[in-house]
């Protein structure tokens, strides 16, 4: 995957990995590298793009933190659903590393004001957001970050993780038979 800390997107990403290990054997199973395509994957779209671009499969992130039985809080999950397209946002306030939360206006004064200190503490190996506790611990649970995919602005429910695959496999098999179809070779 790239949207939680790159700038590549997975079209060009995707490729690039399959091509890189193209032809490559495991030294452990002595089989073929296979890829797993990761960002994105929350329906059965992504499911059969990254298996047309040749991916053995997908691993799927934010849909399953949205699902049902996921240890996810109700509110991580609420937060989810509710975002819209633009809804996320990369910092690394929170770990020192970048990382992709439900974007909100603490995470948003850091990155768009704070930028100088931001850089001053990571570079002492101090993390941004601890700081900040240290002097206002009572911003806690309001500052909490919900760490998510930016797909969060596409998902609109919470559903039993049962669900989600039978609906990603189903809308797949859908997709790939159709598109096959459209294919005709001409000799």
């Amino acid at each position: 995957g790239t949207r939680h800390t790159g700038d590549v997107a997975g079209t060009i990403l995707l490729p690039a990995c399959l091509d890189e290990v193209k032809g490559k054997v495991s030294p452990l199973t002595g089989e073929p590298v296979q890829v797993v395509a990761a960002g994105a994957m929350y329906d059965g779209r992504g499911l059969a793009a990254a298996l047309s671009y040749g991916a053995a499969a997908v691993w799927v992130g934010t849909r399953f933190v949205a699902a049902t039985e996921a240890g996810a809080p109700k509110k991580h999950k609420e937060e989810i659903v509710k975002a819209d397209i633009d809804g996320t946002v990369r910092t690394v306030i929170f770990t020192g590393r970048p990382l992709r939360v439900i974007k909100n206006d603490y995470v948003v004064d850091w990155n768009e004001n704070r930028t100088n200190e931001i850089k001053q503490l990571t570079s002492q190996g101090v993390i941004p957001h601890e700081k900040e506790l240290e002097k206002r611990p009572e911003i806690s649970l309001s500052t909490r970050p919900w760490l998510t995919g930016a797909v969060a602005g596409l998902i609109k429910d919470v559903l039993p993780a049962q669900q989600i695959i039978d609906n990603m496999v189903t809308e797949a098999a859908t997709i790939l038979t159709r598109n096959a179809s459209l294919v005709k070779a001409r000799l």
